[in-house]
């Protein structure tokens, strides 16, 4: 599941291009793993700008990742209305705010002076924002609310459309996980319309900010996705897990061949989704393969959704380079990616293979692996049986025949 928080920051920076006019911010720290989408967001303040660092983390690893963010704002400086000397950023250690002096890169029409001041180190203490003005101290209200959806169902969120003058309401939501379909406004309310790209739990924040006498309520829905259907195929405590998912399309090719064995499963972040995955349950479209039966062959079932699947194919042609996996494996997917992330390699990854490697037999090809194809194009092995990491370095989706990480 990922929550959306506050993100500590070791250092920030802030610059402005007078010709572009962009404001360009940056931040640099140390995060709770796993911590993604990481993003400045602006706030409502009279006092000038403002803004907070905020990003998704879950599911919660041990230790810490280092980040750098970098995120530009098309905002036209100086001005009356927004002093330009500083801005102020709220953080995880600074949750007053910190105020970060702006430099300017260069004056309108001439040439830009050199690069901008490194980033600064800054005190671990909280820094209060340099303010006169008594209205303009931020207050946080959080209210929360729990709701149920069923997966690849639309939903709504509603709330009302008033707000106070200079007042705005926005929404903020895990991509991993829902997708905005439709948003518009009826009669006095907002209503938000989603749809689920995966089942399990993620939050949906709607923010209230303004007017004259500055506020920020914060509104949190936590929403459970599920699925109900595959229900009466596997056991109930495993409909939302990834064994679970398996084990329904296990299910739905002995029900056509019952000596059919498990060859392997890929599993693949959904149609449209092009952000690479933090989360394992991310990679919800399965393509899951089988062995005939007596009369040979290989049989493939491919996820439609989380537990729903289209038409089995059965194909002529034996396949190759894997050893049958007994099921059910005793290792879940989620389990294997925290043995990864133990063990250093905490990347993202666009996709993973449950298989047993074809070799020689003996270690290290005795037993089916999670393999995890990297954003930096090495390929991490996780063993099923013994929990052990292995890595091949050269891009190559082949088992190491060594065990070191």
């Amino acid at each position: 599941m990922g929550f959306k928080g506050l993100v500590p920051a070791d250092k920030l920076a802030a610059t402005y291009n007078p010709k572009t006019r962009k404001l360009i911010l940056v931040a640099e720290g140390e995060v709770q793993k796993y911590t993604y989408n990481i993003q400045f967001e602006r706030l409502s303040w009279m006092g000038g700008l403002k803004f907070s660092l905020q990003g998704w983390t879950g599911p919660i690893g041990p230790g810490t990742a280092p980040y750098t963010h970098e995120q530009s704002f098309s905002i036209t400086l100086p001005s009356k209305e927004l002093p330009s000397g500083e801005v102020i950023i709220v953080t995880a250690n600074y949750p007053k705010g910190k105020a970060v002096p702006i430099h300017w890169l260069g004056r309108l029409g001439a040439a830009d002076e050199p690069a901008p001041t490194p980033l600064a180190d800054e005190e671990p203490a909280p820094a209060t924002p340099v303010s006169k003005d008594p209205t303009s101290q931020q207050n946080v209200i959080t209210n929360e609310t729990d709701m149920t959806v069923l997966f690849k169902l639309p939903f709504d969120i509603t709330e009302a459309a008033e707000v106070p003058k200079f007042g705005k309401v926005n929404i903020s939501f895990d991509p991993q996980y829902l997708t905005l379909v439709d948003a518009g406004i009826d009669d006095k309310n907002i209503v938000w319309t989603f749809n689920s790209l995966q089942t399990g739990d993620t939050q949906v924040i709607v923010t209230r900010e303004g007017g004259i006498a500055p506020f920020h309520m914060t509104k949190t829905y936590d929403v459970r996705i599920i699925v109900l259907d595959a229900a009466a195929r596997v056991d109930s405590s495993e409909i939302l897990s990834f064994i679970g998912f398996v084990n329904t399309a296990v299910n739905l090719i002995k029900a056509k061949d019952p000596e059919a064995k498990l060859y392997e499963v890929q599993a693949t972040l959904p149609p449209g989704i092009h952000i690479p995955a933090t989360n394992p349950m991310a990679l919800s479209l399965l393509k899951v393969i089988f062995r005939a039966g007596s009369k040979g062959g290989t049989w493939i079932i491919r996820s439609t959704g989380w537990g729903t699947w289209a038409q089995p194919q059965f194909i002529a042609s034996s396949w190759g380079g894997d050893v049958i996996i007994p099921w059910p494996v005793k290792m879940d997917i989620v389990e294997a990616a925290m043995l990864m992330y133990k063990a250093g390699h905490t990347g993202p990854f666009w996709n993973c293979t449950l298989r047993h490697p074809l070799g020689p037999g003996g270690k290290p090809f005795d037993e089916p692996y999670y393999i995890f194809n990297m954003v930096n194009g090495t390929y991490v092995f996780v063993g099923v049986n013994d929990k052990v990491v292995t890595v091949n370095k050269a891009g190559q989706a082949v088992l190491p025949g060594s065990n070191e990480a």
